[in-house]
């Protein structure tokens, strides 16, 4: 009995740090702390945006704890929000946050996040079957194809993304492809990402 009430609380408390994590991530993408009525204004411009669902406000609230408000979260809102900064679904974001804290990082490009780039910097992503893709990134979690490989995208087609795991499926936002625009890109949905390098 001990030990399954160890586990529960083990299980809950490892919940709580990624969603921890996870409101970090959103407001770093976002450009705000969470600590203020403006601020989840700004949240949900950018969920909405970046996903094209709405949110509540008080969802928000309640999911940042802010003003006493307090629940435990729907699935559904964990999904967006982890839509959001560019993970498929919740569980892709926990498969990664679980067994590692892994941050930008140029050498080993476990993960890359645009809050983390410098207008200017370029970005090499691959995914099976065959697919590169090298873009530069613009600022505000914008980025422009300068090189594609066996992919829908082509070179001049911009997009938003907030964070690219290794081995986790990227969501594109707000992709211009010539005369046409795509509210929803996914990318890496065989396998996840296979690179991911700052260059």
């Amino acid at each position: 009995m001990g030990k399954y009430v160890y586990f529960c609380s083990r299980k809950i408390m490892d919940n709580e740090k990624q969603i921890e994590t996870l409101r970090r991530l959103v407001c770093e993408a976002a450009d705000c702390e969470g600590k203020s009525p403006a601020d989840f204004y700004t949240l949900i411009g950018y969920i909405e945006s970046r996903t094209h669902e709405s949110i509540g406000l008080t969802t928000l609230k309640r999911l940042w704890q802010y003003g006493g408000l307090q629940s435990e979260p729907r699935r559904s809102t964990l999904n967006l929000l982890a839509r959001a900064v560019g993970f498929r679904t919740y569980d892709d974001f926990c498969a990664h946050y679980g067994s590692t804290e892994a941050t930008s990082n140029p050498v080993l490009g476990t993960a890359v996040k645009a809050a983390d780039l410098v207008q200017g910097e370029r970005l090499m992503l691959r995914w099976n079957p065959g697919r590169e893709v090298t873009a530069e990134y613009l600022g505000n979690s914008t980025f422009r194809v300068l090189e594609s490989t066996g992919s829908k995208l082509q070179a001049g087609d911009t997009f938003q993304a907030a964070f690219f795991a290794l081995g986790h499926a990227a969501m594109l936002a707000n992709v211009v492809h010539g005369e046409t625009s795509w509210p929803l890109y996914e990318v890496g949905q065989q396998g996840g990402l296979t690179l991911v390098r700052r260059l």
